[in-house]
Parts: structure tokens; C-alpha cells; sequence
């Protein structure tokens, strides 16, 4: 009888989400893929212990992927809420304080 929250995550899915999330955010900032890159990243990893250990876990490749994909979110929701803002303020008339504040 298995359930997900009675199964042990094993610390190292802890570090692939971390390494996927911080990927998507390095990614972003060079305006790359996001989530593709934190799927590349892992990918690549992987391929690494394949050729290195003989073993290619695919659930590392899925925490690496799934933090890319949650930290991708976290940048679109941030992003909507500053569009929203400048979005009020041009309403406003406020466009000039908008365009000094970049």
C-alpha cells in the first residue's frame, strides 16, 4: 500500500529541484529557455551518471525538471503582477515616473 505522502524522499531530489530552480532562474535572466534549460541541465546529469556509475535515474531528471518548472511559474506570476502595476499607473498618466524608475 503506497501512498506519497508516507514515501521517503530521499535528500538528493531536494538538491535536483534546488539545482532545476536555480537553473530557470540563471536561464531567465540570460533570457534563455527556462524550463528547458532546467530539463537540459538535468538531462545532462544524468547522462553523466549513466556513463559514469551505469545509471540513469529517472527521477532525478523529474525533480530537476519540476523545479524548473515551479520556479517558471513563481517568474510568470512576478512578472504579471509588475505588468499590472505599470499597467495602472499608464492609466493614470503616470507614465514618465515609470520610465525613470528603469
Amino acid at each position: 500500500m503506497g501512498c506519497a505522502s508516507s514515501q521517503d524522499i530521499g535528500k538528493d531530489k531536494y538538491y535536483h529541484f534546488a539545482a532545476g530552480a536555480t537553473t530557470t532562474v540563471v536561464a531567465n535572466e540570460m533570457e534563455l529557455p527556462k524550463v528547458a534549460s532546467a530539463f537540459a541541465a538535468g538531462f545532462a546529469k544524468e547522462s553523466y551518471d549513466y556513463i559514469r556509475y551505469g545509471r540513469f535515474d529517472a527521477k532525478d531528471l523529474i525533480a530537476t525538471t519540476l523545479g524548473g518548472i515551479v520556479v517558471n511559474y513563481i517568474i510568470k506570476l512576478l512578472k504579471k503582477k509588475k505588468n499590472v502595476e505599470i499597467n495602472k499607473e499608464v492609466s493614470k498618466g503616470r507614465l514618465g515616473t515609470i520610465m525613470e524608475q528603469n
